[in-house]
């Protein structure tokens, strides 16, 4: 078993060296006595990336976007691992092996489609996607993985309507290095923000989008049929909270979860039951909408399509008084 700290040389070593760019967009590097380290390792900590969630680090398959080092050595198994201690998704995980592997590749394949070009964001959608393509027909009745925006953004998850064409909001799928671009803007400490979040909306949206003071803009019109058009996420969450009602009137007063890797429903009693394909799929789209966490900003045109046809393809109609796209 190897000491622990020999782990955190190559941490300490790519922190002074700053963040990697693919080749083709290398910026001139700051010189190192500019470039505020605390300040890059500040961001990191306070992020989700530098929380290690241990149950999923403890299992062969997950351990491999859920420990750093396994993800930057390609590991899927835990007894690969040497060592009896994980690692939380650090500088190693995105700066070495697979992780700068995929930077410089720019392309990443998910489960729902080959070889996405993604620039530097197809390290994101590497861990960031439904880790299986939906299938109604899924007697498991599994759920989508949570943090499962790669199907979102490219328009190519969740459980589809047949017979029904949905679009995509190109401008954003057509990003030239997607999750990156708006996520980790550029700081002017002379490095990429680590947060992770979009904490400068100017600088995320603001080429596009000119005089943008905030991410929920307004909407182009009502989608969810409430007699307002409100802003655009205000839009999708009443679409949502509106799919989930009608799955617990469908339910007769119960409920839906994502537990274990499959979708639970539940009657008012609080026992198990087996459910029809449009109610897996209402719930399996609800999940994934909702899990996402961008309220549809990653994908307008296809989130909204994908919520409403949710809700037709379970009740046989229209969302009532809404604009449907």
């Amino acid at each position: 078993m190897r000491n622990k700290w020999c782990y955190l040389l190559p941490v300490a070593l790519l922190l002074l060296a700053g963040c990697a760019r693919s080749p083709e967009r290398q910026p001139a590097p700051v010189p190192r006595e500019e470039l505020d380290i605390s300040a890059l390792v500040g961001q990191w900590a306070g992020a989700a990336h530098a929380n290690i969630l241990l149950l999923p680090a403890g299992r062969d398959g997950c351990v491999s976007c859920h420990d750093g080092g396994a993800y930057a050595d390609g590991f899927t198994e835990q007894a690969q691992l040497e060592r009896d201690f994980f690692i939380s998704i650090d500088c190693r995980a995105c700066h070495t092996g697979r992780g700068q592997e995929l930077l410089a590749a720019g392309t990443v394949s998910i489960p729902t489609m080959e070889n996405v070009r993604a620039g530097l964001g197809a390290q994101c959608l590497s861990c960031h996607n439904e880790r299986r393509a939906p299938n109604i027909a899924d007697e498991a009745r599994s759920a989508p993985h949570p943090s499962s925006q790669a199907g979102l953004y490219t328009a190519t998850g969740g459980i589809r309507a047949e017979g029904f064409a949905y679009g995509s909001t190109g401008a954003h799928a057509n990003l030239e290095d997607t999750c990156v671009a708006c996520h980790m803007t550029e700081a002017r400490q002379g490095f990429r923000s680590h947060t992770f979040a979009v904490d400068d909306v100017q600088a995320a949206c603001g080429r596009c989008h000119q005089g943008i003071t905030a991410i929920n803009m307004p909407a182009a019109a009502d989608y969810d049929g409430d007699g307002n058009t409100e802003g655009f996420q205000d839009e999708v969450q009443g679409l949502l909270d509106l799919l989930k009602a009608r799955v617990g009137e469908d339910l007769a007063g119960g409920s839906f979860e994502s537990a274990g890797g499959k979708i639970v429903f539940k009657n008012a009693a609080g026992e198990e039951v087996q459910v029809p394909d449009g109610l897996y799929q209402a719930a399996y789209n609800h999940l994934l909408a909702s899990q996402d966490g961008s309220r549809g900003i990653h994908n307008p045109l296809f989130t909204v399509q994908l919520l409403q046809q949710s809700y037709r393809m379970l009740t046989g109609a229209n969302v009532p008084n809404a604009v449907m796209r």
